[in-house]
């Protein structure tokens, strides 16, 4: 009975679902995504919920696909206009993305040449880049960095979510007044 992939499905559905009605509970002060990626890990470090339960609920084919998508509807829906309006949010993004690659070109001693290459779109990008990059990781053999790449991931998220939550309802509120 706990063997069929909408089994798992319907649970991987289920905790992305509490995810969503805490963060409209909580008026986005905590994350759906920070929530769901929580309950994920506690599932996992308890073993109620298997490792590979993305893969048991068949999310991994889907997301090589939705991938497609959501790149081609971020590209269509960007406003030139809007952009060259504002300009020095671009130049903000684009100097903390040259801070990032050179401060990450220095740790490649450390932490290691493919490790730093899958990181370096995971940190200024996000989910998408991550499941781009850890899957031209595995496909290449590069499962540490693979590892490294999800980690970072996780750990950016954990950390940032909450604090650009608060900013964010701060500056609505700002905006609001």
């Amino acid at each position: 009975m706990f063997t069929s992939m909408f089994f798992y499905l319907f649970i991987c559905l289920l905790i992305f679902g509490i995810g969503d009605v805490l963060g409209v509970a909580t008026k986005a002060k905590v994350s759906a995504l920070f929530v769901s990626l929580m309950l994920f890990l506690v599932g996992f470090m308890t073993g109620v919920l298997p490792p590979d339960i993305i893969k048991l609920a068949g999310l991994t084919d889907i997301g090589k696909w939705s991938l497609i998508f959501v790149v081609f509807s971020m590209g269509i829906s960007l406003n030139i206009k809007q952009l060259i309006a504002e300009w020095r949010t671009v130049a903000v993004a684009v100097l903390s993305m040259i801070v990032l690659i050179a401060g990450s070109v220095v740790l490649i001693p450390v932490i290691g040449y493919q490790e730093t290459i899958v990181s370096i779109p995971i940190i200024n990008g996000g989910i998408i880049a991550t499941q781009i990059m850890t899957s031209a990781a595995m496909d290449k053999g590069f499962a540490m960095a693979a590892a490294l790449g999800t980690v970072l991931y996780a750990v950016q998220k954990f950390v940032g979510t909450p604090v650009a939550s608060y900013f964010g309802l701060r500056a609505a509120k700002e905006a609001l007044a």
